[in-house]
C-alpha cells in the first residue's frame, strides 16, 4: 500500500512539474497584440489626413490615414512620432500632426479655411476676379468658375483659377460629419 501511495505521489509530482509556468507579468512588459496594448493618450488630427506609416519613417509604406478631428489612440511616444492603434493594427504618426482635445474642441471646423493656399500670380495691370471653388469632403478643390474678371485678361483668370484647383481646406465638419462646401475667392490686382 505504501508503494502505491509513493509512486501516486511521483507521479503527481512530475505532472506538476511538467505543467508551463505562466509567462512572468512585469511592468515593462508590453503586449505585441495591439488590442490588449493600453492607450497612454487620446489625441485629435489637426491637419487634413494625418498618414499612418508602417516604420517611424516618412519613407516606410503608408499603413492608413486619419482624418481632420479623428480621435487616435497613442500607445507609444518615441521623438516626433506617436505609434497608434488603428483598425487592423498599429502604425507611426508625426507628432506635429496631432493635438489635445481641449485644442481640439478650439478648432473652427465650420469656417472655410486654406490647408495650401493658391499661389501667388503676378500680373501688372489692375482688376478683380471672383472665382468659386467646389470642395470635396477631403477639402481638395474639384472644380473652379470664374464668376467676375475685371482684369481684360482670359489668361491671368485662367492661371489663378489652376491655382486655386491646386490649393487645399481643412475639410468642413459639421456635426461629426465631413460636408462639401463652395468657396469664393478673389484675387485684386
Amino acid at each position: 500500500m505504501k508503494k502505491h501511495i509513493l509512486i501516486a505521489l511521483v507521479v503527481a509530482a512530475a505532472a506538476l512539474g511538467c505543467m508551463q509556468k505562466p509567462p512572468l507579468v512585469t511592468n515593462d512588459t508590453v503586449p505585441t497584440n495591439p488590442a490588449e496594448r493600453m492607450a497612454i493618450a487620446v489625441e485629435y488630427v489637426a491637419v487634413p489626413t494625418a498618414i499612418v506609416y508602417s516604420r517611424a519613417d516618412v519613407t516606410s509604406p503608408q499603413a492608413g490615414s486619419y482624418g481632420l478631428t479623428e480621435a487616435v489612440s497613442i500607445l507609444e511616444k518615441k521623438g516626433e512620432w506617436v505609434l497608434v492603434r488603428t483598425y487592423d493594427g498599429m502604425g507611426w504618426i508625426k507628432q506635429a500632426d496631432l493635438v489635445d482635445g481641449a485644442t481640439a474642441d478650439k478648432m473652427d471646423t465650420t469656417t472655410p479655411r486654406f490647408y495650401t493656399a493658391p499661389k501667388g500670380v503676378s500680373y501688372r495691370g489692375r482688376g478683380e476676379i471672383l472665382f468659386q471653388a467646389r470642395v470635396n469632403t477631403d477639402g481638395r478643390v474639384v472644380d473652379v468658375k470664374t464668376i467676375k474678371n475685371t482684369t481684360g485678361s482670359t489668361a491671368i483668370a485662367d492661371l489663378n483659377a489652376q491655382a486655386l484647383q491646386e490649393a487645399t481646406f481643412y475639410p468642413m465638419v459639421d456635426k461629426g460629419a465631413r460636408k462639401t462646401f463652395v468657396y469664393e475667392h478673389h484675387v485684386y490686382y
